[in-house]
């Protein structure tokens, strides 16, 4: 019997510290995550020699069309727009997450003080008598959380990464937002140079069909060439309220993104 207890006493000591190593080995976060690498050739085959291009400055594109009007109405759709407000709230909450995630690696320290005035009162031999006093006390208190298994730096590490995929979200409502009213502003304005053009036409054509009607009461002209001359004069008209309501799509599209009323951007 004393041997067994001696075997069991040996298989305990060397048990139980191998059951908290393995415990403590589960509480540790990790590991780092690391990028995979991807074999990417140098060069491809039959790939020719390209020069170095100088990168587009794309941060505010829309400049480069150098259109007054574009510029105020993308600022007022950014200024205006509920989904970009969203989005910026969005960063502002997670800066705020990634600060109290980075203040759990530190320290923290509190401190209080308060000062209170005090009078007494007291009778003696038929005399009232007071006292006045001031009291004054303070106090500080510090802690410090020690990250022994790095569950505090994986929250720091998760809180950047959704400031950035915040920031990102932001990035990509303004590119969207601005892309559409960017696009539905290019498309207005060509169905109004369009409706001029065939305004113009049409102007044209029925002067070009008034003539025609004149050379055949002259004998110079057929009434085939009147029928054709006031045949194109009436398509080119009949395309002007297609391009209009075209034209209005688009303003009414604008007045959505930007909040102006469409006969304001008219």
């Amino acid at each position: 019997m004393p041997g067994f207890e001696r075997g069991l006493a040996t298989a305990k000591g060397f048990f139980l510290p191998a059951l908290a190593a393995a415990l403590l080995s589960g509480c540790v976060v990790g590991p780092d995550y690391q990028k995979p690498l991807l074999a990417m050739p140098a060069s491809w085959s039959g790939q020719k020699a390209a020069r170095q291009a100088k990168p587009a400055q794309l941060s505010q594109w829309w400049r480069r069309l150098r259109d007054p009007e574009l510029n105020a109405l993308v600022a007022e759709a950014v200024a205006g727009n509920l989904d970009v407000a969203s989005a910026k709230a969005k960063i502002r909450e997670a800066r705020a997450s990634y600060r109290q995630s980075v203040g759990t690696l530190l320290p923290s320290a509190d401190g209080s003080a308060s000062a209170t005035r005090n009078r007494t009162a007291a009778t003696s031999s038929g005399t009232a008598t007071s006292t006045t006093y001031d009291q004054y006390q303070a106090g500080f208190d510090a802690s410090w959380e020690l990250d022994l298994f790095g569950a505090n730096r994986r929250s720091v590490e998760a809180a950047s990464y959704g400031l950035d995929a915040s920031e990102e979200s932001l990035r990509s409502t303004l590119l969207t937002l601005v892309g559409d009213v960017a696009s539905n502003y290019v498309q207005a304005r060509g169905y109004q140079a369009r409706m001029a053009l065939a305004r113009r036409s049409a102007a044209s054509q029925r002067q070009t069909a008034q003539l025609t009607r004149t050379m055949a009461l002259a004998g110079s002209a057929t009434a085939a060439d009147v029928a054709k001359a006031e045949g194109q004069a009436s398509g080119t008209e009949a395309g002007v309220p297609s391009l209009e309501a075209s034209y209005a799509e688009a303003v009414h599209r604008l007045s959505v993104l930007t909040g102006r009323p469409p006969a304001a951007l008219n």
